[in-house]
């Protein structure tokens, strides 16, 4: 993939010496502070024994410092995370199992830090020091039936990172591409219910989530804040009667959402039927909810100051920024079969009602087609010399479209080597040619490798996304060398490029170098 070259330096993995030697720095200290520990007695997770209670306690800590390859982009501080888990079991009837995150979020630049625990109503959470209930749940075992309720996470479809199925947990879209798949998901309030055996009758999967929960966002100013979602600050406008094009500066500002009541009209529900057919695992699934996807809505004001000494004007644009959640009906189905060496799976969805964004960018056409709105709606205000002028306008920047994704892959494992294939295709159903940021047909392919080498201490991952249509390529590369039982490091490394305009092209200049550190207890 070609990169833009800059003054003494080429974008991409092997950019100027500096970056270079900036990596190699981090490289050695990762190395020393390891080093001392090699030969050190390993802290294993603690067996608990007790009566009928019985389960393992343990968690990690771990260290991780990005390096941007483009000194342009956003930077970000090093991040600490304490995880702490446990996982019970009570007798051959219930469990309970229980996950805490704690730490400092180097990626949250301009915290507020109103709090430090990461809940449920923020979908700008802002924080930097951070203390969350990830998971923690309690099982019940009964005959053919399986009860959990608490603070769940849930993982449905066959294909790997993009599935249309799994609707159930948001997402925490801060860490979108720098994170692992499981690790994005927020914990919910749920009770599942898992009823059946897919070997000998019809498993039944219900899962019911009593109250919306928000995706978490990245705020203005962080590395990863969209901008497709910033507006421009100064556009022009062509009003009638007028020779010259009009100056509007605009002014955003991002806020939170007007949440839905936390009632049963507001609940959310899936339902999923297995059964598996020889060696083909077959699955049909509903879900009926609120979107996991980001969408957002436009509301704002027009302010026109108007002085008569000296004859002047200033037009400005005070654009308030929300997110905004919408009911989808999601019909799904997947599959896996295995043969040989080969698995195969496939997974598609018919997803109703799904709201998709133009971007901010496009605030400009809108504003093209503006019309002043009638003299009831205007507010007047006296001004020293002149009279300010007032009046809402909210542009449509949301649709309600109907999409159809489906997708297809297949695994070979060869030894200690996993190498897959996989393509995903989305198609609107009802374009109508608004300017959105998914085009009308979305096609993804990807090709991944995981591999292990010296006896499982050393595993390479690698991956490349292509989408066609966006010119978009995204290739990572994460190697973890276990340098102790308990103690790994290792480095991810992300590259990527595609068209601004595109929901991840748009990133094409947040390519870096991610070294960690982990140590396990």
């Amino acid at each position: 993939m070609s990169k833009p070259r800059q003054a003494g330096c080429v974008r991409g993995p092997l950019c100027c010496g500096a970056r270079l030697r900036s990596v190699s720095r981090l490289v050695f200290v990762l190395l020393v502070v390891s080093c001392p520990l090699r030969g050190a007695p390993v802290l294993a997770s603690l067996e608990l024994q007790k009566g009928p209670i019985s389960g393992d306690l343990g968690g990690s800590l771990e260290l991780s410092a990005p390096v941007r390859f483009d000194p342009q982009s956003r930077a970000e501080m090093p991040s600490f995370r304490l995880l702490l888990k446990s996982d019970l079991r009570a007798g051959e009837h219930a469990g309970f199992y229980g996950e805490i995150r704690a730490g400092y979020d180097g990626s949250q630049r301009s915290a507020r830090n109103e709090g430090f625990l990461l809940g449920w109503k923020e979908v700008y959470p802002s924080k930097d020091r951070y203390a969350e209930v990830a998971e923690a749940y309690v099982s019940l075992f009964l005959p053919d039936l399986d009860l959990r309720i608490g603070v769940q996470k849930f993982a449905w479809g066959t294909l790997d990172q993009i599935n249309p199925t799994d609707n159930l947990s948001p997402l925490d879209l801060r860490h979108l591409l720098t994170s692992e798949a499981l690790e994005r998901k927020i914990g919910v309030p749920a009770l599942r219910a898992l009823y059946g055996s897919v070997a000998t009758s019809i498993q039944i999967e219900a899962v019911w989530i009593p109250f919306l929960v928000p995706y978490r966002f990245p705020d203005r100013g962080d590395r990863w804040y969209p901008p497709v979602f910033q507006a421009p600050e100064l556009v022009s406008v062509i009003l009638p009667g007028l020779p010259e094009p009009i100056p509007l500066k605009i002014e955003q500002t991002n806020e939170e959402p007007d949440l839905p009541a936390r009632n049963i009209r507001h609940s959310e529900l899936g339902i999923r039927l297995a059964r598996t057919l020889g060696n083909v695992d077959l699955g049909l699934s509903y879900f009926n909810g609120y979107d996991r996807r980001p969408v957002i809505r436009a509301d704002g004001v027009v302010v026109t100051d108007l002085r008569i000494l000296p004859p002047e004007a200033d037009f400005n644009y005070l654009l308030t920024v929300r997110p905004d959640f919408h009911r989808i009906q999601v019909f799904g189905f997947d599959a896996a079969a295995s043969r040989g060496l080969f698995t195969f799976r496939a997974e598609g969805a018919y997803i109703k009602d799904r709201f998709i964004n133009m971007g901010l960018k496009g605030l400009d056409k809108l504003i093209e087609e503006f019309r002043f709105p009638p003299l009831s709606a205007l507010t007047l205000a006296p001004l020293p010399g002149g009279i300010q002028v007032r009046f809402p306008y909210s542009p449509q920047i949301s649709f309600r479209k109907n999409v159809l994704s489906v997708g297809g892959g297949v695994d070979y494992q060869w030894g200690d080597h996993l190498l897959s294939l996989q393509v995903m295709g989305d198609r609107i159903l009802n374009d109508h040619g608004e300017d959105l940021i998914y085009r009308e047909t979305e096609i993804f392919v990807t090709v991944g490798t995981h591999s292990r080498f010296l006896e499982d201490t050393l595993q390479l991952e690698g991956g490349l996304l292509h989408n066609p249509m966006e010119e978009l390529w995204i290739g990572s590369v994460k190697t973890t060398y276990s340098i102790t039982d308990a103690l790994a490091a290792g480095f991810d490394l992300l590259v990527l490029d595609g068209k601004s305009t595109s929901p991840f092209g748009q990133f094409s200049h947040n390519d870096q170098i991610v070294l960690f550190a982990r140590y396990s207890f």
